[in-house]
């Protein structure tokens, strides 16, 4: 699973491509097939990302880190992917000149 920044829509569909979940250009097949929902074969964005948390500057990178570690220990609620042991999250910052990207992660049970 992914857990991507979204400050725009554009923004979402570029992180699918340039994190090679798809063709370059083909982000569009990822989210009409529902690749990318919960329950998809990856879920990007199951915390709603920025439009369904808000976007506080300079913490977004932060709250990114904890949806993923929450994911992978299974603490996440209502927006838990089911086995997730994998997260990486993708945070683009300033004029997309700060770029940091985590992969969090535990061993299977």
């Amino acid at each position: 699973m992914v857990e991507t920044h979204d400050c725009f829509t554009i923004t979402e569909y570029m992180a699918i491509d340039h994190l090679g979940l798809t063709a370059p250009g083909e982000a569009w097949k990822a989210v009409e097939s529902g690749m990318i929902e919960i329950g998809g074969a990856l879920p990007v964005n199951p915390s709603g990302g920025l439009i369904g948390l808000g976007h506080p500057v300079g913490a977004t990178g932060v709250r990114m880190a904890l949806d993923a570690c929450k994911q992978v220990t299974g603490q996440a609620g209502d927006y838990q992917v089911e086995g997730a042991r994998t997260c990486q999250t993708l945070n683009i910052g300033g004029s997309t000149t700060t770029t940091v990207s985590l992969v969090v992660g535990t061993e299977a049970a």
